[in-house]
């Protein structure tokens, strides 16, 4: 099938957020003008956006081609996909963090004691992310991508199967399950309706009437947590929240369902988005999340190092996020063609020789 370019590139510039968010935030998120800008640039819910989608990329084909997953060959993909990029993140946190003591004990560390918990953030086991710290959402797409083949099969029975999920998820016991399977399911929704949605007519709907409204609604609810930062909602809103076991990604993910029904609705969207830099944005976006933070941590662990660049914090803090973005993205381009690519590769010439078709009676 055709690769949906437009989607990498909107994933790629979810990822940029991210880079931005952490470093504004490391230091200033206290500050009023932080609390706005990232209101605009919310890196901290473009995790809800990730989901969605790859709640959406993963599914779609299966619905479009009528295939039902080969289970055992989705999930060896899958692992290639994220895996080997993931381990090779940690274990670059876990050197800097180890760099002053690099001997024979961090050797027996690593390959007996296990003292820093390293082998269970290497195998993601139940939320362990000391090293590299956004790794607690490498936990969550690794689970529900390894799950998501039995929830397409159940949405090729009936669809509604799906949409009785989702109020269902909202009441599951552990958090994580309840708030990220919402946001699988929802881009579920998307890859399944995806024709419907294509062809949908918004300007001759009724909805086109609210077309000035609805964006400052996604907007409100994609940024709700930093809208409650610069004023808090109060103690009905917290009472409510908390006896529904809500959180502020169940928001951020409805905002994220909405933004691309409208791009995927919207080809002149389709056509900005499709431009060289925001394709190529796409296509190292998962080594942008995964480099950008080891590069942040040391840019503000060492941040009065950079004084000799000038007095004047405004023009270091621009200087400083430069050179964030741009190592940021140079690394990503390198742990783009030496891990993701070849691994990529790699499962593309063997998962079917590993997992052959099945037998046909």
């Amino acid at each position: 099938m055709k690769r949906i370019e437009y989607l990498d590139a909107i994933r790629g510039l979810a990822a940029f957020s991210v880079v931005i968010y952490h470093f504004i935030g490391w230091r200033w998120a206290d500050q009023l003008g932080i609390k706005i800008t990232s209101v605009f640039i919310n890196g901290a819910d473009a995790v809800s956006f990730f989901f969605v989608l790859s709640g959406f990329v993963l599914s779609f084909k299966f619905f479009q081609t009528k295939s039902e997953p080969h289970i055992p060959r989705f999930v060896y993909k899958r692992i290639l996909r994220l895996y080997p990029a993931f381990l090779v993140t940690v274990l670059m946190n876990y050197f800097y963090w180890n760099r002053h003591g690099f001997d024979l004990s961090l050797l027996a560390d690593m390959f007996y004691k296990n003292d820093q918990n390293l082998w269970q953030e290497l195998v993601m086991v139940r939320n362990n992310h000391k090293f590299y710290i956004p790794g607690w959402t490498m936990g969550v797409e690794m689970v529900f991508s390894l799950f998501m083949p039995f929830l397409v099969i159940l949405a090729q029975k009936n669809i509604k199967y799906i949409k009785y999920l989702m109020p269902i998820s909202i009441f599951i016991g552990q958090q994580y399950m309840s708030m990220y399977l919402f946001h699988f399911l929802l881009g579920i929704l998307l890859a399944y309706y995806y024709p419907q949605i294509k062809a949908y007519k918004f300007k001759e709907s009724r909805w086109f009437k609210f077309r000035y409204i609805i964006p400052v609604i996604v907007l409100f609810l994609f940024s709700a947590r930093h809208f409650n930062k610069i004023k808090s909602f109060g103690s009905i809103y917290n009472d409510v929240v908390n006896f529904l076991a809500l959180d502020f990604f169940h928001f951020s993910a409805i905002a994220s369902f909405v933004i691309l029904l409208y791009v995927i609705n919207n080809e002149k969207a389709q056509g900005y988005l499709e431009n060289k830099f925001f394709l190529f944005l796409g296509k190292i976006s998962y080594s942008i999340y995964l480099t950008h933070w080891l590069v942040v941590v040391i840019v503000m662990e060492k941040w009065d190092m950079w004084n000799f660049i000038t007095d004047d914090g405004r023009i270091k803090f621009a200087v400083m996020l430069g050179v964030t973005i741009v190592v940021t993205l140079v690394l990503a381009t390198l742990m783009y063609y030496t891990v993701e690519k070849v691994f990529m590769q790699l499962s593309y010439r063997t998962a079917k020789k590993f997992f052959p078709d099945r037998q046909k009676q």
